[in-house]
């Protein structure tokens, strides 16, 4: 059976950082869409998918598999270097992989890929304004055949950020991966998201998200997702956030539901 391409699950998990507000200055923002604010120097920040998991029954192929794609423990740790620019590792500590088709069961699981990363906030503060970051990475391929490729795949993200009236907040990215091809070559896919952020009552914030992910070798096949989340930060600053993805191209998992945990250190 084939596998499902797991690129909107590896965005969601690891392609943003800086979810935290009241301790380290940043701002509340959606799940997948990067904040051009960094971490400051000498302060740290863990984020941690608790729980992922993408259920895919109306594939594009049309072929009856069914997909699911399952996170547990998903880690971003990130650190500021000089002000304005982080460093960031993250690691994927469990994942599995399964397909289904006809009653016949395709399985593979254990320690997924990591990812080095770094984001410099080279204009603006998106407290008071327009700003911006880039953000580059790469991943290291350090998961086994059947739930990797094996291969070592580069990106480049900018983000975009600014306050809105009512106390809300705008974010939005535009991202290119270079990821492997399985044929020795590269596939550039482009990869796009923003979200509205707005505080609700009791320490809770709630976001609207949308997704887009397209390859250049099938750009029919662009997957596309719609999210609601909602966050609660407690006293001492951890924040917990919950989200629901829901696919609006057969390309997309059909939902995806995460828990996600942000701790300052």
């Amino acid at each position: 059976m084939p596998k499902r391409p797991v690129a909107h699950t590896l965005l969601r998990l690891l392609m943003r950082a800086g979810l935290l507000g009241s301790v380290l200055g940043l701002p509340l923002t959606a799940q997948v869409t990067e904040a051009p604010t960094t971490v400051a120097p000498g302060q740290w920040l863990v984020e941690a998918d608790l729980v992922s998991v993408a259920y895919d029954r109306h594939t594009y192929q049309r072929d009856g598999v069914h997909f699911r794609s399952t996170y547990l423990g998903s880690t971003l740790l990130s650190t500021g270097v000089v002000e304005r620019l982080d460093v960031q590792f993250g690691l994927e500590f469990w994942r599995e992989e399964q397909a289904t088709s006809n009653g016949a069961v395709e399985r593979g699981r254990g320690l997924g890929d990591a990812w080095l990363r770094a984001k410099w906030n080279f204009a603006g503060d998106e407290a008071t304004g327009p700003a911006w970051a880039l953000l580059p990475y790469v991943k290291l391929p350090l998961a086994q055949e059947d739930i990797g490729n094996g291969e070592t795949e580069p990106g480049l993200v900018l983000v975009y950020g600014r306050p809105l009236a009512g106390e809300k907040a705008f974010n939005g990215m535009i991202g290119l991966d270079w990821l492997a091809d399985g044929d020795g070559g590269r596939s550039p896919t482009c990869y796009g998201s923003m979200s509205v952020t707005w505080p609700c009552r009791h320490q809770l914030c709630a976001y609207l998200e949308t997704v887009a992910i397209v390859s250049e070798g099938a750009s029919r096949e662009w997957s596309g997702e719609l999210g609601v989340g909602l966050t609660h930060t407690t006293k001492r600053g951890l924040t917990l956030d919950l989200a629901l993805y829901v696919g609006v191209t057969r390309s997309a998992p059909d939902w995806t539901p995460v828990l996600r945990l942000v701790w300052p250190l």
